[in-house]
């Protein structure tokens, strides 16, 4: 059958055979540059080998996030329990907070023999042992060195709120703790009291020579620069409201406050500060008690 003849039995062959055409046209155009890219990306895939660090980086991290899963702990770190360094005399800022925890329970039961809380009062006298390394103030009076830092930093606070404390008596020798007490014997004497009678009265107020604090090198008499006077007046000063409510935090006490005078065996005196040291003024402040109570206590 030749073409012609062909034609005639396909009615609308030449229609047919150009659509044929337009359809391979088509195909050609689109599919070639879509097998052109994926051929292109195949390449590209086969041929990329990853960086030797990146393959480190990624190892090592897959071993971090194993150790970190099996040793570190799950939870977050517990700073509460954290506890501050000391600070030093050199570190101290005026006005700093002491690094006190109020509150805090002692750990153990107070050592009545250790150097800061050795007692004495009228029925107990200095050890016969006692030995001093003293540091002199600018004023000239001297104070036990190893209390010196914490005085030095509870005066620079007292200042540094606005108040002007004055040191007026600190570390005295046998010799001049004698004086003081025979020169208040005979004022006493001359108001009319007996020789033994005045004796008596003035180891209230005066310690009797070798029963004195201030032998010890712990106890300081501290005023108010407006009123150096030694009397109940003090207590009325801003200087001794502050130190009332600071001294605990730099570790001294208010030795003989007004309602243990039968306990401590010495009149209220609102400017005597001994130092016991930061932990037990803490504690002998949050008790309420006197300095002979503490120590009974822990008997």
């Amino acid at each position: 059958m030749n073409q012609r003849e062909l034609m005639v039995r396909r009615p609308g062959g030449k229609r047919v055979r150009r659509r044929r055409r337009r359809q391979n046209a088509l195909l050609r155009r689109c599919f070639l540059p879509a097998a052109a890219l994926c051929l292109l990306f195949a390449v590209c895939i086969v041929g990329f080998k990853p960086d030797a660090s990146a393959q480190g980086d990624k190892t090592l991290a897959a071993e971090n996030t194993s150790y970190r899963a099996n040793v570190l702990p799950q939870t977050e770190p517990d700073f509460s329990l954290l506890v501050p360094e000391p600070i030093t005399d050199d570190q101290q800022q005026p006005g700093s907070v002491p690094p006190a925890a109020s509150g805090s329970p002692r750990a153990s039961a107070p050592d009545k023999d250790s150097w800061n809380l050795i007692l004495v009062n009228p029925w107990n006298s200095l050890p016969a042992d006692d030995t001093l390394s003293l540091t002199e103030l600018q004023n000239g009076l001297s104070v036990d060195s190893r209390c010196y830092p914490d005085l030095q930093a509870m005066m620079d606070a007292c200042r540094a709120d606005g108040l002007s404390p004055v040191i007026c008596s600190a570390y005295r020798t046998q010799e001049y703790q004698e004086k003081l007490f025979q020169n208040k014997v005979s004022r006493l004497i001359a108001q009319g009291y007996s020789e033994a009678d005045a004796a008596v009265e003035a180891g209230k107020s005066v310690a009797v020579p070798g029963t004195s604090e201030h032998q010890l090198g712990l106890a300081v008499d501290i005023v108010d620069i407006n009123n150096q006077h030694l009397d109940e007046s003090q207590e009325s000063t801003a200087v001794q409201k502050w130190l009332m409510e600071h001294c605990w935090e730099y570790g001294f006490i208010l030795r003989y406050p007004n309602d243990k005078s039968e306990i401590t065996g010495i009149i209220y005196e609102p400017w005597h500060y001994r130092y016991v040291g930061r932990e037990d003024a803490e504690q002998i402040h949050s008790l309420g008690v006197c300095l002979e109570e503490y120590l009974e206590g822990a008997s």
